[in-house]
């Protein structure tokens, strides 16, 4: 599907505005992704926020213990939570970088500077399990978090899903599956709470697969010439995480797989950013969901940003550092307007 109007559909998103102080928060932005890690101590303060690293919200037989780092802000009551789930094509990543943010620890941790408790979570990636077990993860993360909702602040009637990329994916099969059977976590260790959510946020995700696989496979790498780790990593890994291979991919992946797949009227607020040049994701899977949520009534906005691409990359580092700038402005005030007192 391509874009039918790309003047009318670069700016779409009409009932939010970043405001002077969201904009003006120093976020610094790199010329290259940034994987390095900022958090080098297991509980450490970002102004008058605390990080608490690496706290264990499930542990699986057979598997690495599940991690997520937590970010606090000072004084007591109960905050909305937001939940950041980093990409990586399903493959690699970490809780801790995202895309060119040269500190995205900073940036979460003035997030909860505003008056939230931030969880940025980890995963089981597509070299230790398929599809559904990250999802699976996402929805353990969020009632680990409901079960400890007095030790960590937090009103469990008021919870967010935010992701980047695969990330997006994640967060969008999270937050149009909550409590959905099928899709139980494996850990059953917190069977009281919920796992569905109130806000969901996606940044240049997947949201239809048959469409992202197309595009994935439609331009095949020259013969004789080696793909890059990263090239290879958008294509073995996606097809692994999914059970597909080079032929082909199990029937029913395209149905279960796909966020678009779920969406009805009882979808939460939904925010959808995405980049008019990205070369990995095309910004048609956002402005497809976008629709899709729109014909079901659900309150939804779409902002294209344009001449980015994934991972907000623009043709200079100006134009990077700005459109990484303008998504995290647009989103903490959509956030904000959203969990305001009457801001559905």
């Amino acid at each position: 599907m391509r874009l039918k109007n790309i003047a009318l559909t670069l700016l779409l998103f009409t009932s939010v505005s970043p405001s002077l102080s969201a904009r003006s928060l120093p976020i610094p932005v790199s010329a290259t992704s940034v994987s390095a890690d900022r958090l080098p101590d297991t509980k450490v303060r970002l102004g008058k926020v605390t990080v608490t690293k690496d706290v264990v919200y499930s542990t699986i037989p057979g598997y690495r213990p599940l991690l997520l780092d937590l970010y606090t802000p000072a004084g007591k009551g109960r905050r909305p939570l937001i939940v950041y789930i980093h990409g990586g094509s399903w493959t690699n990543g970490s809780k801790r970088s995202t895309a060119n943010f040269q500190d995205f620890p900073g940036v979460l941790a003035a997030l909860a500077g505003q008056g939230y408790t931030v969880a940025s979570v980890d995963y089981r990636l597509s070299s230790e399990a398929k599809f559904p077990a990250a999802v699976q993860d996402i929805k353990a993360a969020i009632r680990y978090l409901r079960a400890n909702a007095n030790r960590y602040g937090i009103d469990r009637s008021r919870v967010a899903v935010w992701g980047a990329s695969a990330g997006a994916h994640l967060a969008a099969m999270t937050a149009f599956t909550g409590d959905e059977a099928s899709l139980e976590p494996v850990d059953r260790s917190n069977p009281d709470q919920s796992d569905s959510v109130q806000a969901l946020v996606g940044w240049y995700g997947t949201y239809e697969l048959p469409g992202m696989f197309r595009y994935a496979m439609s331009a095949p790498p020259v013969t004789g010439v080696p793909m890059s780790p990263e090239e290879a990593s958008e294509i073995t890994g996606p097809l692994n995480f999914f059970g597909c291979t080079m032929d082909g991919c199990p029937p029913e992946i395209f149905v279960k797989g796909s966020p678009i797949s779920f969406v009805d009227k009882h979808d939460p607020p939904t925010l959808l950013i995405h980049g008019t040049s990205d070369t990995r994701i095309p910004s048609e899977q956002s402005v497809e969901l976008y629709n899709a949520l729109k014909a079901s009534g659900v309150k939804t906005d779409l902002l294209l940003i344009d001449r980015a691409s994934h991972d907000w990359l623009g043709n200079n580092q100006k134009a990077t550092a700005s459109a990484s700038r303008k998504a995290v402005a647009v989103t903490f005030d959509w956030l904000r307007k959203v969990f305001s007192e009457g801001g559905k």
